[in-house]
C-alpha cells in the first residue's frame, strides 16, 4: 500500500473587580476541539497546577496528548497561545519571538520530534502518549482587581489517511450464468485508516463489461472528522505565518488527495486527476467524482481491480483552560458577581 492521514489567539480574559462587583470580559474561548476517539490525536488534559494564583507566582501548565488513530503520529509539537503578551516565562524557560517554549525539547516547534505509535490490538498496547509542560510567571495585578486568563494549548502533528476499495469487473455472460446457478460474486474488500481526515470511495458494483473496455464513475468524499484544522503539507506547514493582511495561513483547510489505480485501470477523462487539492468550507464534506476506464482485453471470467486514495497532511487541535490571578497581597477568594 502506498502512503504518498485562524490562529485565533484569544485575548486574555479580563475580570475587573470594582467595589465588590466582578465584570467578566466578553469573548470567552468557544474553540476547544471536540476530537472524537479513533481520529488521530486527542488532547486528554491541559491544566495549570493551581487554578488560582498570586501575582508573581510560578504556574506550570501540563498537556497530555494521545494517538487514538491507526497510523503513527509524526512531527508533533505544541505551543501555548493567548498569554505570552502579559505573562512571562518561568525560571529556566526559553523563549523565541515572544513564545515561551515547553520544558521538553521534543515538544518544541524548532525540533517537532514527538512521535506516537498507534494502538496495537494484537500486542495489547494502547496508542502512544506524550506530556508537555510550560512554566509561566503570573503577571502583576493591582489591588482590588483579578485577572482571569484562558490560555489555549495547540498541538500540531503530521498524519496520513488511506482508503482502499476493490471493484468487481464481470462480463455480462458471466453475471447471467452466476445468477442462473444461484452463486454469489467474490467478496469485495474495503479498508480505511482511523485518521482525522476521512476519505470514502463509492461506486456501484459489479461493473458489467461488454467489448474491450468499460467506463464507470467513482465518487470520493473527503471529511474533516478530527475536530481540528488540516494543513496541506505537514505540521510545520500549520505553524507558518501568513503574509500581512492575508488573515489565516493560506494552506489551512486544504488537503491533497492522491488516487492510485492498478495496472488495468486508468482515468477516462479530465474529470479528475491522480492528484487533487481539496479545500474545506467550514465542516462541510467535499466531494469529487472520477470517470475510470477498465481494460478487459483478454479477460476471462470475473476479476477485481483496486482503487486507493491517500492523503498526507498536517493537523492541529486546541484545548483551553483557565487560571485566575489575584494580587499578591490579597487572599484568593472569589468575588461576588453583580
Amino acid at each position: 500500500m502506498h502512503y504518498k492521514n485562524y490562529i485565533a489567539v484569544l485575548p486574555i480574559l479580563l475580570v475587573v473587580a470594582a467595589s465588590g462587583c466582578t465584570i467578566p470580559f466578553l469573548g470567552s474561548d468557544p474553540f476547544n476541539s471536540n476530537t472524537p476517539a479513533q481520529t488521530g490525536a486527542i488532547i486528554e488534559e491541559f491544566s495549570p497546577d493551581y487554578a488560582n494564583v498570586h501575582s508573581g507566582e510560578e504556574v506550570t501548565f501540563r498537556m497530555k496528548v494521545k494517538n487514538t488513530g491507526s497510523l503513527t503520529l509524526e512531527n508533533g509539537f505544541a505551543e501555548v497561545l493567548g498569554i505570552d503578551q502579559v505573562w512571562t516565562g518561568g525560571q529556566g524557560t526559553q523563549a523565541n519571538a515572544g513564545e515561551v517554549f515547553p520544558i521538553e525539547q521534543n515538544c518544541r516547534h524548532d525540533t517537532h520530534k514527538i512521535t506516537l505509535l498507534p494502538e496495537d490490538v494484537e500486542r495489547g498496547t494502547t496508542g502512544g502518549e506524550a506530556m508537555c509542560t510550560w512554566k509561566y510567571k503570573a503577571p502583576d495585578v493591582e489591588s482590588g482587581l483579578s485577572i482571569s486568563a484562558s490560555p489555549r494549548v495547540r498541538f500540531y502533528y503530521s498524519y496520513k489517511s488511506s482508503t482502499v476499495k476493490t471493484v468487481t469487473i464481470a462480463p455480462r455472460e458471466e453475471l447471467k450464468a452466476l445468477e442462473q446457478q444461484g452463486k454469489s460474486l467474490p467478496m469485495e474488500s474495503y479498508s480505511k485508516t482511523k485518521s482525522p481526515i476521512s476519505v470514502d470511495i463509492e461506486t456501484t458494483t459489479p461493473i458489467r463489461t461488454y467489448g474491450d473496455e468499460v467506463e464507470f464513475p467513482v465518487v470520493f468524499t473527503v471529511k474533516n472528522i478530527g475536530g481540528g484544522t488540516v494543513c496541506m503539507l505537514n505540521s510545520e506547514d500549520c505553524k507558518k505565518k501568513s503574509p500581512p493582511g492575508l488573515g489565516e495561513n493560506d494552506n489551512w483547510n486544504k488537503v491533497v488527495v492522491k488516487i492510485y489505480l492498478n495496472d488495468q485501470l486508468s482515468f477516462s477523462d479530465q474529470s479528475c486527476a491522480a492528484v487533487n487539492t481539496i479545500t474545506f468550507v467550514g465542516n462541510d464534506p467535499q466531494t469529487f467524482s472520477c470517470k475510470l476506464k477498465a481494460n478487459v482485453v483478454g479477460q476471462v471470467g470475473i476479476s477485481q481491480r483496486q482503487i486507493e486514495a491517500t492523503a498526507e497532511y498536517g493537523y492541529f487541535i486546541d484545548k483551553t483552560t483557565e487560571v485566575i490571578v489575584y494580587p499578591s497581597s490579597e487572599p484568593m477568594t472569589p468575588k461576588t458577581t453583580s
